[in-house]
């Protein structure tokens, strides 16, 4: 699969690049963090309480800053509800307070009319951080049966590392984790820590 091909052939939706034309900006690879993650359904799975988004803030404030230390300064979002959009939020919410202050938000859309997938809260959130990101690319003008795995190859063929809360649950973090192994991209796990003490030790891929 051809990652950062595009299917544009007329205009572009209003403040919209192209794969092609993002893969340029995005220069250097080593200044991106992707984020993959599960929607807030899974997390009850691993948090039966439903707190998912309060505890996960613990979790990504520590490794955001850690990585913004790093050097990173761009944070590709798949703007999927639970995961993409809090970690987002936790971007954008350490910028304001002058934590990671050069940290920028980069909304890798799969399709036109994305948003009209999630519910009513997530649909606030996901403009918020829309409406914040540095850049915005969209992958497809349509829906197309392959558009969220050619979004994830986006995600990890641009990112030096990959922030991902999988716990071994089938679906698109899964394809996306697999892809960034495959690759060499780093991976770090919040998920480990998150089910063991222990874990920590192995976030790490």
């Amino acid at each position: 699969m051809a990652t950062g091909r595009s299917d544009w052939h007329g205009a572009l939706p209003a403040g919209y690049c192209t794969p092609e034309e993002a893969a340029e900006r995005l220069a250097p690879r080593s200044a991106c963090v992707a984020f993959t993650g599960y929607r807030p359904e899974k997390f009850r799975t691993v948090w039966p309480d439903g707190e998912a988004e309060r505890r996960l803030a613990g979790l990504l404030r520590p490794a955001i800053t850690t990585l913004y230390d790093e050097g990173r300064r761009r944070f590709l979002c798949g703007m999927a509800d639970g995961f993409d959009l809090w970690a987002a939020a936790e971007v954008l919410a350490l910028r304001d307070t002058g934590r990671c202050p050069e940290a920028e938000v980069v909304a890798v859309v799969p399709f036109a009319g994305h948003d009209g997938r999630c519910g009513a809260w997530f649909r606030s959130l996901y403009a918020a951080v829309w409406g914040r990101a540095s850049l915005r690319v969209l992958i497809a003008p349509a829906y197309l049966p392959e558009v969220f795995h050619r979004r994830n190859d986006f995600l990890v063929d641009h990112a030096a590392v990959v922030l991902c809360f999988h716990t071994g649950l089938r679906g698109g973090t899964a394809y996306t984790v697999a892809r960034a192994r495959r690759t060499g991209v780093p991976v770090l796990n919040l998920a480990a820590p998150a089910l063991s003490p222990e874990g920590a030790q192995k976030r790490l891929f």
